[in-house]
């Protein structure tokens, strides 16, 4: 009597906490907000065992290098659904020692790039990587000992990413075909790349360590902002995010190590939609620093969900101030059924020591259902 009523709590109370977690998330996240997108359908790979369930995001044969180095990392993104019962996770590339990963746990993940319970993201050096087929194993083991593990092959690759560049979402069959995968779910839509889940700082990396001074123009659609934000987010917010180059472990901000890293700085700067007065209220039009979290403001604007608007923005090198680097930033958004403004709606010149003088572009989405449209990048003169 006694295993049987061991084994009766065992099963319902997983079911019971997956009742209350389902209710607490009715009671605190909008219909249509809960930061899963069901219409888009994303490529996923399902590998079971038990109570187990690993899903890795956007396939099992995965590639990078082909347009050049734009970060040391390689991600390997994913979610393991029954993450309660598990004692560890971890991957193995090409039979080696095996390494372990951070799970998310509460509502928020870990608060910051695992966005959701369950969520996991390996940085995979690229130094590790040899040229060719590399496979890599994330094997999950439960608290009875259960195992489960699913295998993915990531090609090491070699190849260039010159400007300018012009990404036509309708002729591209495989977002990795264009950029990396940073951070987060993504899928391929008809109007564009579209955040299936949101939540921290959905990250997605387009060009190289290389590129300089450049400008990008991209139409979006906002589809939704999410109610609420984790306890280090700030406000919600999107935009084009330069000079990016990965993110890092110790640098000038002195970030604290982590599987997956979250230093965020050094970049070159954010040209921001902020919505530094909740969700409900417009959003700012934002300078946000490359080397701190410094920002400016430069009033508001009313966007209506469903419409497309334009964003256009360019980072462009002045001569250096001793040994600080200067760059100025320029922005500018408009509706994609109005004629470009002629004028910027803010220029910032920044003079930073740290702020990083080159690297590629993200398409950044926080805590914000968007589609981006096709996108548009051409090299400026200094």
């Amino acid at each position: 009597m006694a295993r049987s009523a061991s084994l009766q709590i065992r099963i319902i109370f997983p079911v019971l906490l997956a009742l209350v977690c389902g209710l607490v998330g009715l009671q605190t996240i909008a219909p249509g907000q809960d930061g899963v997108n069901p219409v888009a359908k994303p490529s996923l790979e399902n590998h079971t065992h038990a109570k187990l369930k690993i899903t890795i995001w956007h396939g099992l044969r995965q590639k990078v290098g082909h347009l050049g180095y734009s970060q040391n990392d390689f991600n390997l993104i994913g979610n393991v659904a029954g993450f309660e019962g598990l004692a560890s996770l971890t991957y193995r590339l090409n039979g080696g020692a095996p390494v372990q990963l951070t799970v998310g746990q509460g509502i928020f993940g870990n608060t910051r790039r695992l966005a959701a319970p369950g969520d996991f993201n390996a940085d995979i050096p690229l130094s590790e990587l040899r040229k060719g087929k590399n496979t890599v194993v994330v094997e999950a083991l439960d608290s009875p000992g259960n195992k489960t593990s699913v295998k993915v092959q990531i090609s090491m690759l070699s190849g260039n990413y010159p400007l300018p560049v012009h990404i036509d979402w309708d002729k591209v069959k495989d977002p990795q075909d264009v950029g990396q995968y940073v951070d987060g779910l993504w899928a391929l839509e008809k109007d564009g790349l579209r955040t299936v889940r949101t939540g921290y700082d959905r990250v997605f990396l387009i060009g190289d360590t290389s590129w300089r001074d450049y400008e990008v123009t991209v139409p979006f659609v906002l589809h939704s902002v999410d109610p609420k934000t984790g306890p280090v987010s700030g406000g919600n917010g999107m935009g084009i995010l330069f000079r990016f180059q990965g993110h890092v472990t110790g640098g000038h901000r002195n970030f604290p190590p982590g599987q997956p890293k979250w230093g965020y700085q050094p970049f070159g700067a954010i040209a921001f939609l902020r919505w530094t007065d909740g969700p409900s209220n417009d959003p700012s039009k934002q300078f946000y620093r490359g080397d701190s979290d410094k920002t400016q403001n430069f009033g508001t604007i009313s966007l209506t969900p469903g419409q497309v608007y334009v964003m256009k923005a360019q980072c462009q090198t002045l001569p250096d101030d001793g040994v600080d680097g200067v760059t100025r930033y320029s922005f500018k958004i408009w509706s994609g059924g109005e004629s470009e403004p002629s004028a910027w709606d803010w220029e910032v010149t920044q003079t930073s020591r740290h702020a990083l003088r080159n690297g590629g572009v993200v398409l950044l989405a926080h805590h914000i259902d968007v589609t981006y449209g096709d996108v548009q990048i051409t090299e400026i003169g200094r």
